[in-house]
């Protein structure tokens, strides 16, 4: 595949992809990532674990735009389990959660920060879950929280204005 069918755009940037491809050892393999830039010779793309991979559009064999990766419903995690996540983070108050893909899907990507780059606010990375308290940009740590291969955002808070917000993105209140 010299380049895409031209039926089939090209990637955009921030976009998130699928791709089989022709490894530099002759062997097929497979890469999922955050595209970083798309030409006329092929792609880049940044994979979870923050490794770069150039890729000439005469490798690829296979190339889909996949969403973000939806990860266990937020909903049902153990509230002992978000606890001890708040208090690590050093966060407190009412629980509210929310899968990073319900947050991003319905936007539209935007190319991926430096791979290292802090979160948009104080919040604290645990497995598939980000925690913090107050935010004020969530779609923001959303998008940070998805290139750190997270799956579900908890926030603490009792502020009201913080919590209609909240409500307004779709985070569910917990019991």
């Amino acid at each position: 595949m010299a380049r895409p069918h031209p039926d089939q755009r090209p990637p955009h940037p921030g976009e998130r992809v699928s791709l089989r491809r022709v490894r530099p050892d002759g062997e097929p393999g497979d890469l999922v990532g955050f595209v970083l830039a798309a030409d006329a010779d092929g792609l880049r793309l940044r994979d979870r674990r923050g490794t770069v991979h150039e890729v000439a559009w005469a490798d690829v064999r296979a190339l889909r735009t996949v969403g973000v990766a939806r990860g266990r419903d937020p909903r049902r995690a153990s509230r002992e389990e978000l606890d001890r996540l708040a208090d690590a983070a050093g966060v407190a108050g009412p629980a509210f959660v929310a899968r990073v893909s319900d947050l991003l899907d319905p936007r539209s990507p935007t190319v991926p920060d430096a791979w290292g780059e802090p979160p948009p606010c104080p919040a604290v990375l645990a497995g598939e879950w980000v925690t913090t308290g107050d935010c004020h940009d969530l779609i923001a740590l959303a998008r940070w929280a998805t290139r750190q291969d997270a799956r579900s955002i908890q926030v603490r808070t009792d502020d009201p204005a913080a919590i209609a917000e909240l409500l307004r993105l779709g985070f569910t209140a917990l019991p």
